[in-house]
């Protein structure tokens, strides 16, 4: 069966892990997979929980067994893998008939310019997660809580490096003001990610629903004219501490109540993330498949050309238009290549042939994340710098 075609929307995830763990016994400042291996019936009972509040798939206990996240922990190189096959296979005997998702995460490391840490050392790790947990037979990929476009890039492209079928899911964290840690716009990040064919891009975390419908807005048209569903996880609001402890302020009728919101700008997967219970998920799921509204219908299709979003250019480069690379350019030519579109508002850039020697020589600065599109060998010779370059 094509994993790809065999979902079905709206798709209910799961809802919180550690603070639900954290509940039953898990102490502050553990290592959750650790927990989960020496627990395994309190994570199995909570997957349970979710499964009858609704969850047509739950997430494998992997968000943090890679290979830096593990070893951070005091697990040996040798031990990872295993690791990773074990957490998974807790989850794998007794979903049975549920989706079962391999989630990743990020790996931590701050990566070139920001750091010290390569791309390569980057996308090896999660390609080695990735190999991993297709073995075990994921029927789908969660990369979450990303915080920035680059590394959430290497992620999809480990993984679509080893499998052009498995369906994909991304989903960023974002402050307050709706961009990542990093200032990515989701806009951005979702262009950078079309050319890897992912199934579904959205947000969790992000303090709450009203921080995720204001984050999405500007990426819902070009998830509506890619024809992907937009996800949305979100916390329960954010923890308040108060004389009975710490809780989470938003009730499972609260996060219900925006879902015809979220159906209407074309969210179609969704879920609970910090704060969340079965209750949350129940409810959230009821109102989804009771919601009468059509799947990005309050939301217009972009449209390919000079698009305006987040005061940003869509800048396509025509592949007929006349650019030929010769010795003794300025950097100022790159003005030429891009029809007079300033740099700085680039989210999209489509490469012609010859193109990606010119804006290597000229060192040319792309401040923003961009998607890329041109032959193969094209992207090759530009991905790698492009990473090296995005600030």
């Amino acid at each position: 069966m094509d994993k790809k075609t065999a979902l079905t929307f709206p798709l209910i995830l799961d809802g919180a892990t550690g603070t639900e763990l954290t509940k039953r016994g898990m102490p502050q400042g553990a290592c959750t997979e650790r927990f989960v291996m020496e627990h395994p019936d309190v994570i199995t009972g909570l997957q349970q929980e979710y499964i009858a509040a609704g969850s047509d798939a739950v997430l494998a206990p992997t968000f943090g067994a890679n290979r830096p996240t593990l070893e951070r922990h005091g697990f040996k190189p040798e031990e990872v893998g295993q690791t990773c096959r074990d957490l998974f296979a807790i989850t794998k005997g007794h979903a049975a008939g549920k989706l079962i998702a391999g989630d990743m995460s990020p790996t931590g490391f701050l990566m070139q310019p920001f750091g010290d840490t390569a791309p390569e050392t980057v996308y090896n790790i999660y390609r080695e997660q990735a190999a991993t947990l297709l073995e075990c037979g994921v029927d789908f990929f969660f990369i979450e809580t990303m915080i920035a476009a680059a590394e959430a890039r290497l992620a999809v492209r480990a993984v679509r490096d080893l499998s052009k079928d498995i369906p994909v899911f991304v989903s960023m964290t974002v402050n307050e003001n709706g961009r990542t840690m990093y200032g990515d716009a989701l806009d951005a990040v979702l262009l950078t990610l079309i050319p890897y064919d992912i199934q579904g891009f959205g947000c969790n975390c992000s303090i709450g629903p009203d921080v995720i419908a204001r984050a999405l807005k500007p990426a819902a048209p070009i998830a509506k004219r890619y024809g992907i569903p937009l996800i949305a996880k979100p916390n329960a609001g954010m923890p308040v501490t108060d004389e009975n402890g710490t809780h989470f302020p938003l009730k499972p009728e609260d996060m219900a109540a925006a879902v015809d919101g979220f159906v209407g700008m074309g969210v179609g997967i969704f879920g609970g993330c910090c704060g969340t219970t079965p209750a949350h998920i129940a409810a959230i799921g009821q109102a989804a498949k009771a919601s009468d509204k059509q799947r990005a219908s309050d939301v217009e299709p972009m449209e390919e050309g000079n698009y305006v979003s987040s005061s940003r250019v869509w800048a396509t480069v025509e592949p007929e238009a006349s650019y030929t690379p010769v010795d003794g350019e300025s950097e100022d030519d790159i003005y030429d290549l891009l029809d007079d579109v300033d740099p700085d508002e680039v989210l999209y850039l489509e490469l012609k042939e010859g193109a990606a020697d010119v804006l290597i020589r000229m060192d040319a600065f792309i401040p923003n994340p961009v998607a890329v599109k041109g032959e193969e060998t094209e992207i090759e010779k530009i991905e790698k710098w492009l990473c090296r370059k995005v600030r």
